[in-house]
């Protein structure tokens, strides 16, 4: 009978998670990197580059739920990638982008940022519904255009909210899903506060 009460409560646990989860639209991961080797092929077709497309790392999101992120890590070009625990659909990614101090034209630094600025282009695309890869280009062309005023850009693609922000040398491209529901962030416990002792008086 016990086994029986635990095998029902198990099931209600997964039907409730696929239920949860069915609420949760977008593209999936596996798109994602469709798109992505697209764009890469687009950009060196276009630009006369010879990239691959970067491959993201795997990490546990950390909150027990079977969340994962994927990751790209770089000196310039980083990439947070949030994905949910069943069909692996994004529930947001933010892309950022930093030029070195020392950025000169024509130096191996120069060259190097440039790879890493092309690769944010083919991961902003990336999220972009447009069925070619030109047609994705349009997303890029908007944000550089909205950069140049010196204003944050924002724009609704599909079920993601976009905003792109240029602080200094830093531009932070954040795309998130609007039918996610926003994981809180983990509280750590209170320091519990000792309780104070009297300090013996010594007899006289």
């Amino acid at each position: 009978m016990r086994k029986l009460v635990a095998i029902t409560c198990m099931l209600i646990l997964l039907f409730a998670a696929s239920a949860c989860a069915e609420n949760v639209t977008g593209y999936s991961y596996d798109f994602f990197l469709e798109r992505y080797a697209e764009n890469i092929d687009f950009i060196n077709d276009n630009a006369g580059r010879m990239m691959l497309p970067l491959i993201p790392a795997k990490q546990d999101a950390g909150w027990g739920d079977g969340r994962e992120y994927r990751v790209i890590g770089g000196e310039w070009l980083t990439m947070e990638m949030l994905l949910e625990p069943i069909n692996d659909v994004i529930e947001s990614c933010r892309i950022t982008l930093t030029a070195p101090a020392d950025l000169a034209y024509g130096s191996s630094t120069y060259r190097d940022f440039s790879t890493s600025g092309y690769q944010s282009y083919a991961l902003l695309m990336a999220m972009d519904p447009g069925e070619t890869a030109y047609d994705r280009y349009h997303l890029v062309t908007d944000v550089e255009s909205w950069l140049a005023t010196g204003n944050d850009f924002q724009k609704q693609i599909g079920v993601y909210n976009l905003i792109v922000s240029r602080t200094d040398n830093v531009v932070t491209m954040v795309f998130t899903n609007s039918t996610a529901t926003p994981t809180p962030t983990p509280v750590p416990p209170e320091t519990p506060v000792p309780t104070p002792t009297e300090t013996p008086v010594p007899e006289e």
